[in-house]
């Protein structure tokens, strides 16, 4: 018992000069990476229709909002960012998610009180641990019970790093993670019927542990049980739980190591699969409409009935399902994030191969290894034939991203929408976070004019 306060004391204790240096490294990359899905989905439609309900709410302007002119309160610009980070599903994973609950909450707070950058990088690495911890220790959270975790483990994550920005005691925070308990929602209905719900989890989660976090600095009390009491977050949102996992080895090794961030805007589980095919069209630049069959034997948890959907009813409904991201694979160049679009969710020959695509689950592993699920994939054009394997994409625990990996993806992802001068500008900044005296002097380069958002040279 007492979890929430062991973890509250984790928080509490943590400082800068605890960090070991390739985690320090290892958030640069992340905060990168997470800057970069925000100018990614500062394009995306549904984006900018949540991100236009949050400006007209008004507030203070006490934080900036990615690619965006006018500045928000720091709850308002928390919400705005993590849509933003999560609305193409191309952000960093470490944490489940944790860039856009955790990053968006802290980024916002060091705005506003003018924090620094080694205080910033100490806030996301609680954060994330916190929310990686939680996101281990919960069973069958989403299969089973049909929540999505970051929406609700985020909000844990969120409170701590903004609790560890205001330097809270051990009973304050355990009184934010209490408070962000009763915040904690997101179902996974998105999968199935479509819509938006999806690109809102990380911002509310960003936005509500931020402000649990504020509540309790006033004194306002939590759970001091919240995680592990009768009717705490695991006894309502998990099957039984891997609770020997929450605080093992705390504090001395950590469980956002190795980091594990996507190379293409797919869900996780298809990442090895698009690299796969990506690779093939390299060296075999076959005719996706001569395709005759095509299948794919692999790990169960690539094939869930959640990500098997023939034919969804918009991008992101393709951007979680294998077969569908399989075929837009197959008949676009997916390096470039923007060619998941509309255009293609519609497209005749996309939904045709789709439909078309075995799956078959092998036996589950013994011993899977993290953020790699294994996959063969046969595809016939008549009497050719090729047989990937896949390996662990860029960016994955067993092949992660470099400094330079991440600052090539970075410039890729922001070619359509950044000048290659400001998004050099980015990229040094973020990389001399450690040595930055103040965070509100790096967040105007994130920001811009007021013009219509369209993807075309800045």
């Amino acid at each position: 018992m007492n979890e929430t306060q062991a973890l509250a004391r984790f928080v509490a204790q943590t400082q800068f000069t605890d960090l070991p240096r390739r985690l320090v490294d290892n958030l640069k990359i992340a905060v990168l990476d997470t800057f970069g899905a925000g100018f990614v989905g500062a394009l995306q439609p549904w984006a900018q229709r949540i991100v236009a309900v949050v400006r007209a709410l008004g507030g203070p302007p006490d934080a900036s909002v990615i690619h965006h002119g006018w500045r928000a309160d720091v709850s308002r610009a928390a919400l705005a960012n993590g849509v933003l980070i999560g609305a193409f599903e191309c952000e960093p994973l470490t944490g489940s998610h944790a860039s856009g609950t955790v990053l968006p909450a802290a980024f916002a707070v060091c705005q506003r009180e003018r924090l620094d950058g080694a205080a910033f990088l100490t806030a996301l690495a609680v954060g994330f641990e916190v929310s990686a911890r939680l996101a281990r220790t919960a069973v069958g959270l989403e299969t089973v019970r049909g929540f999505h975790n970051p929406g609700t483990q985020g909000p844990f994550g969120a409170a701590a790093a903004v609790g560890k920005l205001y330097a809270l005691d051990e009973e304050r925070l355990t009184s934010a993670m209490g408070i962000a308990g009763s915040s904690s929602a997101g179902l996974l209905e998105f999968a199935w019927s479509g819509g938006d719900t999806k690109r809102l989890h990380l911002g509310r989660a960003a936005q509500l542990g931020l402000e649990s976090a504020l509540l309790a600095r006033q004194d306002v009390r939590g759970p001091a049980t919240v995680l592990e009491g009768r009717y705490g977050y695991f006894n309502a949102f998990s099957t039984p739980p891997r609770m020997e996992r929450l605080l093992e080895d705390l504090g001395t090794v950590w469980a956002i190591e190795p980091p594990s961030h996507k190379s293409y805007a797919t869900h996780v589980t298809q990442q090895a699969v698009v690299d796969a095919i990506q690779s093939l069209k390299r060296e075999w630049p076959f005719d996706p409409r001569t395709i005759t069959r095509i299948g794919i034997r692999g790990a169960p948890r690539i094939m869930e009935e959640r990500h098997a959907a023939r034919e969804p009813l918009d991008v992101l409904g393709g951007q979680y399902s294998l077969p569908f991201t399989t075929a837009v694979a197959l008949t676009r160049d997916m390096s470039n994030p923007l060619v998941y679009d509309a255009s293609a969710v519609a497209d005749p020959l996309v939904r045709d191969l789709a439909r078309r695509i075995e799956l078959e689950p092998l036996p589950e592993a013994h011993h899977e290894s993290p953020g790699f699920w294994p996959a063969e994939i046969t595809i016939e054009c008549g009497s050719e034939r090729r047989t990937l394997h896949t390996r662990p994409h860029k960016g994955s625990p067993l092949n992660p991203f470099t400094w330079d990996d991440a600052v090539e993806k970075f410039r890729r992802y922001t070619a359509s929408v950044l000048s290659a001068q400001r998004a050099t500008a980015i990229v040094d900044a973020v990389g001399g976070l450690d040595k930055t005296a103040d965070l509100a002097d790096v967040a105007p380069l994130l920001a811009s004019g007021d013009r219509h958002l369209t993807p075309g040279p800045s």
